[in-house]
């Protein structure tokens, strides 16, 4: 059985494109990388097309690109699934995130 993975890739245009799994068990893998490039770039966007799964954890990633970019609130979030708009309601931060 393969295991759950993250990826990230940051656009020069400052889209940054998350890929795979955002949960728990797949973020950790790639969480010191993802927080460096966040403390070194600033993100405008952040497409979720090409995410397959993901839980709370995953929406701390994008909380975690607010906090290191305080100024991108709300922050456009392209592509999101169903799972996420869920998540982000019930989690109420909905007036941080713009989905679409």
């Amino acid at each position: 059985m393969s295991q759950a993975q993250m990826n990230f890739k940051l656009a020069d245009d400052g889209t940054l494109s998350l890929a795979g799994s955002l949960t728990r068990s797949a973020i950790p893998a790639q969480w010191d990388s993802l927080n460096q490039l966040l403390k070194e770039k600033s993100v405008k966007q952040v497409d979720v097309a090409k995410v397959k799964l993901i839980d709370t954890a995953g929406v701390a990633v994008l909380l975690e690109v607010i906090k290191h970019n305080r100024d991108a609130v709300p922050l456009p979030c392209d592509g999101a699934s169903e799972q996420l708009r869920q998540i982000v309601s019930v989690s109420g931060v909905d007036h941080l995130l713009s989905l679409s």
